[in-house]
């Protein structure tokens, strides 16, 4: 939801505690008030370094092909989310320097 609609990891937490539609998305109750920014740089350096996301992906494709949702020798896609997390990563590692 935060790449669907570029926001910062800022602006995201503050839709986590002021969105009912990324409440509800997210499964969190009404009252809960969601959590600091941080977490989230936390949880990318997490992801990236510990190959989460390939994985997940990975279980996604499994559970898709299981389902019959894919075909073989289909069209590779770049906005998948190992692409987009290395993109964010580049992006933020572009704006540390």
């Amino acid at each position: 939801m935060q790449f669907a609609e570029g926001l910062s990891d800022r602006q995201a937490a503050d839709a986590v505690r002021g969105r009912l539609d990324w409440k509800y998305l997210l499964g969190l109750e009404l009252a809960d008030p969601g959590f600091d920014h941080s977490v989230l740089t936390e949880f990318w350096d997490r992801l990236i370094s510990g190959d989460a996301g390939i994985n997940l992906l990975d279980q996604v494709l499994q559970a898709a092909a299981k389902h019959g949702l894919l075909k073989a020798g289909g069209r590779a896609r770049t906005d998948s989310t190992i692409v987009a997390g290395c993109r964010a990563a580049d992006q933020r590692l572009g704006a540390a320097r």
